[in-house]
């Protein structure tokens, strides 16, 4: 089973005790990347079988191929916004292609099931 999650929220971690000073850092770094008291929350949005993800890759362009034929050996592909855009001329109609459309911030993970 090939599984699709996204991006939805993030979280910071607030803490009453903590003094304003600290908080201020924490703010900080968690603005200039991962960091202290950040959570991500990734959700599942769709999944297919793994004969509908092949032939989506046989019925797609290089590009396609390229960025998300390699599931099956690594188990886990990545889409971010700057993917998606390289992405959605090649790609053929369907479910990835309807998401793809709609993906305006955060990332997509695709998951193979081993």
């Amino acid at each position: 089973m090939i599984r699709i999650f996204k991006l939805t929220k993030r979280h910071m971690d607030d803490n009453d005790k903590m003094p304003r000073e600290l908080k201020d850092i924490k703010i900080f770094s968690t603005c200039v990347g991962h960091g202290v008291g950040t959570i991500d929350f990734s959700e599942q949005i769709a999944q297919m079988s793994e004969e509908e993800y092949e032939q989506m890759l046989n019925e797609s362009g290089e590009y396609v191929k390229f960025k998300l034929g390699n599931l099956s050996k690594y188990f886990e592909v990545e889409i971010f916004t700057e993917h998606a855009l390289k992405l959605l001329p090649q790609l053929c109609d369907g479910k990835l292609k309807q998401i793809l459309l709609n993906l305006r911030e955060g990332y997509l993970v695709i998951k193979k099931d081993f």
